[in-house]
């Protein structure tokens, strides 16, 4: 997935990852082949996450930067029902990938400004919805 985004519009600042070895080795995985000079932490607090921590966690990281491109490499239904709760638009076909399943390895952008993460319903706009299923060699490597 690093691979397929690096040299592509996509902007990280920093990557948050849960402690539980898949999801930190995913994201050192993400973060070799897509830029090795991102900041990358381990939080505990990621594991079993629901959405409303999720989304506290992210606020936490961008410290009130509006321009802050936080990465989170967590867990399912955590990420997925935070991915729910963001979604108010985007492409149709995204939405409707998204809103039927979140499948591990996924990247979901969202456009969310930091002001808005903690209203009681934050909307977001997703930018983009990436699958490892979606991406060029999927077919090639039976994913």
């Amino acid at each position: 997935m690093g691979a397929h985004f690096a040299g592509t519009d996509l902007r990280i600042d920093r990557i948050i990852s849960s402690t539980a070895a898949r999801a930190l080795a995913t994201a050192r995985l993400f973060r070799q082949s897509f830029n090795d000079q991102i900041p990358l932490t381990s939080h505990a607090g990621l594991y079993h996450a629901g959405e409303l921590t999720l989304l506290s966690l992210a606020g936490e990281e961008a410290g009130g930067d509006e321009g802050a491109r936080i990465m989170l490499v967590g867990h399912n239904p955590g990420m997925h029902d935070l991915a729910l709760l963001l979604c108010s638009e985007g492409h149709p076909d995204d939405v409707a990938r998204l809103q039927a399943k979140f499948p591990t390895g996924a990247l979901a952008e969202f456009d969310l400004p930091v002001q808005r993460m903690m209203d009681r319903q934050p909307e977001a706009r997703l930018v983009r919805f990436v699958r490892p299923k979606d991406l060029p060699k999927a077919r090639e490597l039976r994913l």
